[in-house]
């Protein structure tokens, strides 16, 4: 009669662990965990052996266990607004280049859960992960939501905020595009096409949709657009864009050039517009803001802003390498200058 030995016959062998690294080596378990913490009192031909043992095992340090180790915290955590604007993902490409040029390892979380009723809300569950963790340092990217409930971490640990303006007393550097340059590109632009009754569409959702409008503002008012000048309320999505776009067509208020406040609103903009049959930019000129990929589609064509997102990872890995003291950069408020791309939209 067959006994059941209480384990599936499929049963997934065993990962190997260190101490079956230090058994094939020959050495001792503290050894091999001095080998792959960077130890420097250690022979060549004992770290070979170790690292040639661990290769014929198939065995892969606990990274996350080596970061919580003491003298050895090399871990830096990326945490984005969302995952859905293209914007950040060249922001937290540039970053991340250069944190592994400086030996830093980096993890990327996101800041933003669906509450279930088309909206989002803190990942209250990620940002423990964060405390829980503890990394050597953090860079947020994009607005993130209910910033201030982030004070123990940036009170914790060196952090730094990329293209978004809310912060802490905490926070060593922001690293931002220039609205006030970016909007006044725009408009210049604009004026020298003739166009005279120019709407915004943005300032509701955060703070730097908040900031260009008032950049917007600042923008026609100096070249003396008036009450020709205007701005509809919207937040950074698509469909708060189509939105403004009804409410410009059903009160008769549809002006020659809309400037949106990202290139995702724009992008709701021209939809709305074409859905409308009103041709860009034959009926009205659109020009977005981040000059992301999906302005560059020959079927879009968006006229926007490029703030130099990989220039703004950059320095937001600079910053932080410098408040670890790896290098010189300066810590506070940077502003990195933008370009206007233009395109066939304006």
């Amino acid at each position: 009669m067959a006994h059941d030995t209480g384990a599936p016959l499929d049963a997934a062998p065993r990962p190997p662990t260190i101490r079956d690294v230090a058994r094939v080596a020959g050495v001792s378990k503290s050894l091999v965990s001095l080998v792959f913490n960077g130890g420097e009192n250690v022979s060549e031909e004992r770290r070979l052996r170790v690292l040639h043992a661990a290769a014929g095992l198939g065995y892969r340090p606990n990274l996350v266990a080596q970061s919580l180790s003491a003298g050895r915290r090399d871990i830096v955590a990326i945490l984005v607004s969302n995952l859905h604007n293209p914007l950040f993902a060249e922001i937290v490409g540039a970053a991340k280049a250069r944190l592994a040029d400086a030996g830093r390892r980096t993890m990327i979380v996101s800041a933003q859960v669906d509450d279930g009723a088309g909206g989002t809300v803190l990942d209250r569950d990620n940002i423990d992960v964060l405390r829980d963790l503890r990394p050597s340092g953090l860079i947020t990217v994009g607005t993130i939501p209910e910033f201030a409930e982030l004070a123990e971490l940036t009170a914790a640990i060196p952090t730094v905020v990329a293209s978004a303006i809310d912060a802490t007393e905490d926070v060593v550097a922001t690293v931002r595009t220039d609205d006030v340059a970016g909007l006044d590109l725009v408009i210049a632009h604009l004026a020298a096409q003739g166009v005279e009754r120019i709407a915004f569409v943005g300032g509701a959702g955060g703070t730097v949709s908040a900031s260009r409008e008032a950049a917007f503002r600042t923008a026609v008012e100096r070249r003396g657009f008036g009450s020709s000048a205007w701005a509809e309320r919207a937040d950074f999505t698509e469909a708060g864009a189509r939105r403004a776009v009804a409410r410009l067509l059903d009160e008769d208020r549809l002006p020659q050039a809309i400037v949106a406040v990202n290139d995702l609103t724009a992008v709701g903009v021209i939809t709305a517009l074409e859905a409308a049959g009103i041709a860009v930019p034959g009926g009205c000129r659109v020009v977005g803001y981040d000059d992301t990929t999906l302005s560059a589609i020959p079927r879009i064509s968006l006229t926007t802003v490029d703030p130099d997102n990989r220039r703004i990872g950059r320095e937001a890995a600079e910053a932080l390498l410098g408040a670890q003291g790896l290098t010189d950069q300066p810590t506070g408020e940077v502003l990195i200058p933008p370009t206007l791309v233009v395109r066939a939209s304006a």
